[in-house]
């Protein structure tokens, strides 16, 4: 029996011991289970700060980026505008050069042969031009017996037809020629001569 107790001290010793590795083995286990588990939230606060930071920092650029599209952009169109003005004064000057020109009477010739064609002359007609072309138009219109008078909204030159019986208005003249294709360069970025 004294063998029978030793035995059973032995293996409660042994038992013991492996119970104790085993408590030790489950301890350092939580504990490193623990570790992992707080090194891993540790490492999603810092990627959610990193995130955050990101975040901010395509934030800027973007800004950055936009104010500097804005500015180019606003640049590109002071300077498109620069060149729309200079190419029309450019346009100006040569429609001045051709009023100045021997061709410019003909050119009034022209203008009552299209009003005589849309409308006759022969009905009641008022003839608008510059007061500077007061007698080259009479010139243009004699045949017709209609007298122009001077009009101070016609600087450049040309005719203006109104005939009062019919409501019909004909603007033939070099101002509104000059406007609209002005305007239309301006909203399409392309004339048309």
């Amino acid at each position: 029996m004294a063998d029978n107790a030793k035995l059973e001290r032995l293996k409660q010793q042994i038992q013991a011991a492996a119970e104790a590795d085993a408590k030790r083995l489950i301890d350092d286990a939580q504990k490193k289970a623990a570790e992992m588990i707080n090194d891993d939230k540790e490492r999603k606060a810092g990627h959610a700060q990193m995130q955050t930071k990101v975040s901010r920092y395509e934030g800027e650029l973007r800004r950055e980026v936009a104010e500097c599209r804005y500015h180019a952009d606003r640049k590109v169109l002071m300077h498109r505008n620069s060149l729309v003005n200079g190419l029309f004064e450019d346009i100006r000057r040569e429609l001045e050069d051709f009023v100045a020109s021997d061709k410019y009477p003909e050119h009034l010739a022209k203008c009552v042969s299209i009003a005589n064609r849309t409308r006759s002359l022969s009905d009641p007609v008022f003839v608008y031009c510059r007061k500077a072309d007061l007698e080259l138009a009479e010139k243009a219109l004699e045949r017709f017996g209609v007298k122009p008078q001077p009009d101070r909204n016609i600087h450049i030159g040309g005719l203006m037809f109104k005939y009062s019986v019919k409501g019909i208005f004909l603007d033939l003249t070099l101002d509104s020629a000059f406007d609209s294709e002005r305007e239309a360069f301006s909203s399409r970025s392309e004339m048309q001569l």
